[in-house]
């Protein structure tokens, strides 16, 4: 297998453009996979070449998507750890070894998902509020 099967696999995949890709092209800021596109890049890559993604952790790759009202408050686990790159070398790698192949840093992220769980009360709360607002304009007419 040739590094120019992952450039194609990655152009076929995310619409890249072949000559913005090189070997060590950083996949999140060289070439602006981010979020739900990454990780549903890497699903794909994952199935197509067989690969083992038994210790793949997200979180040291990309952020999420959306907002995370939360992450004012508590950290999300992509910001408790340093980033590391996903470049086409390392995607090759990984189709030749069919293991992923980056050995994470020993890392303690926080437990559980505060900041997901301050986003739910927001919402939560807004949502109240606003059925609150409209029974009381509804009661009142």
């Amino acid at each position: 297998m040739k590094i120019e099967e992952i450039y194609n696999f990655l152009v076929e995949e995310q619409a890249l453009k072949l000559e913005a890709i090189h070997p060590q092209s950083d996949l999140n800021t060289d070439l602006g996979v981010e979020g739900d596109d990454f990780s549903e890049l890497i699903e794909s890559f994952a199935e197509k070449y067989e690969v083992d993604m038994a210790s793949y952790r997200w979180y040291f790759h990309h952020c999420e998507e959306g907002w995370n009202l939360g992450a004012l408050i508590f950290k999300p686990p992509y910001m408790q750890v340093q980033r590391i790159s996903v470049t086409p070398d390392i995607l090759l790698q990984a189709a030749k070894s069919r293991v992923w192949p980056i050995q994470y840093p020993t890392h303690q992220l926080s437990e559980g998902r505060p900041d997901i769980f301050i986003n739910k009360v927001i919402l939560i709360g807004a949502a109240a509020l606003a059925a609150l607002m409209w029974f009381s304009r509804t009661s009142g007419a």
